[in-house]
């Protein structure tokens, strides 16, 4: 049996059922389980693509709207609805029943502001001697830092479990990074994701158990909800000075600047892309911070805007994701390109409704 295609597409309120059950199902600080926490998810997004239409700010110095941009990955459904037929996804992943949510992302234009400053503790190692003593000993020092010079933060990742292991996540990570390199003008020159580090079965964190809980009398969820709107208490009740990590309880060092098992292929991904470890760690969970320049991410730099030409392909000799401006969905195939033209099968022109003389952009998958 052919698997149905897969297809990346901005998220819709019919949607929003759907991403409650896998919210439920995860139990994830990426994906919030309130019914109208996501109603709001859904809401922002719809705006922010919609916004994409305009033109960002000619004035260099004046910053485009914020907007936060949600992506969703479903089978057997193109942008007017469901499709049938056979595929040509080179990414395939098991039979499911049709429009079934397999994950979602999401993509945050403009993290770190001077409203709404981008905190974090930076990792310093340092080495103390004690000529008294005869003793040489290496600490590792936390430090407070705030940022409002923003970053594009590659938000939440998440993939249903019965879909790991068969590219959903690459491909959510390649449909942003393409939804970037076609309206750069709306998003930053720096790009910045936060993974998730281990977390205890009940799903508390031993790094915040150990500072943040103590300094703000919050648990853990409460205080990354309380964040997502006003941050203000990191501002006033974290210290000012350097934290030793060696002073923390052992359960929490162990956490800084680690990810859990299921975060591991992100990181590979992230690192073929050109991000790095930036040494720096998020203040409630101790997850480290990647980053890059848009200079850096091979993909985007290697992305292009062609045309779709009217031929089918005589030999697809490209893996790539394609991405339409018209419909702001995104579909992985194997193409021809020819120049500045780029030849499709049928499915998958009527998959992304693309028509000879349309622009479509194609981002690499060899990655």
């Amino acid at each position: 049996m052919t698997a149905a295609p897969l297809i990346m597409r901005p998220v819709r309120p019919d949607d929003a059922a759907a991403l409650v059950q896998l919210a439920a199902l995860l139990d994830t600080v990426n994906l919030p389980r309130d019914p109208e926490m996501i109603a709001e998810i859904i809401a922002e997004s719809t705006g922010s693509f919609a916004r994409l239409e305009r033109p960002a700010p000619a004035n260099a110095d004046a910053q485009p709207p914020r907007g936060t941009y949600t992506l969703v990955a479903v089978q057997g459904e193109g942008p007017s609805g469901p499709k049938s037929g056979p595929t040509d996804d080179p990414i395939s992943t098991p039979t499911q029943s049709r429009q079934q949510l397999l994950g979602t992302a999401s993509l945050l234009s403009h993290h770190g502001t001077a409203d709404d400053p981008h905190y974090y503790l930076r990792v310093v190692e340092h080495t103390f001697h004690s000529k008294q003593l005869n003793v040489e000993c290496r600490r590792h020092l936390l430090r407070l830092e705030r940022e409002e010079v923003p970053w594009t933060e590659l938000g939440g990742l998440v993939v249903h479990p019965e879909s790991r292991g068969y590219g959903v996540g690459k491909l959510l990570l390649a449909a942003r990074l393409l939804l970037v390199a076609m309206y750069r003008e709306h998003f930053c020159q720096r790009l910045i994701a936060e993974l998730l580090p281990p977390r205890r079965p009940d799903g508390s964190n031993a790094f915040w158990d150990a500072l943040g809980g103590p300094l703000t009398g919050l648990n853990y969820y409460r205080a990354d909800l309380l964040c997502r709107t006003n941050k203000e208490f990191i501002d006033a009740l974290f210290p000012r000075h350097e934290i030793v990590l060696e002073l923390l309880p052992s359960e929490a060092q162990e956490v800084v600047g680690q990810v859990s098992p299921g975060t591991l292929p992100v990181i590979h991904l992230l690192q073929r892309t050109g991000f790095q470890y930036l040494q720096v760690i998020d203040p409630f969970d101790g997850g480290p911070y990647y980053g890059a320049t848009l200079e850096e991410v091979g993909p985007i730099q290697r992305s292009r805007c062609l045309i779709c030409l009217d031929l089918p392909p005589t030999a697809a000799d490209h893996t790539v994701l394609l991405g339409s401006p018209q419909s702001h969905c995104f579909h992985a195939a194997a193409v021809q390109i020819c120049g500045h033209g780029v030849r499709l099968t049928d499915t998958t022109a009527r998959l992304l409704d693309l028509h000879p003389g349309d622009p479509v952009w194609v981002i690499p998958m060899d990655w």
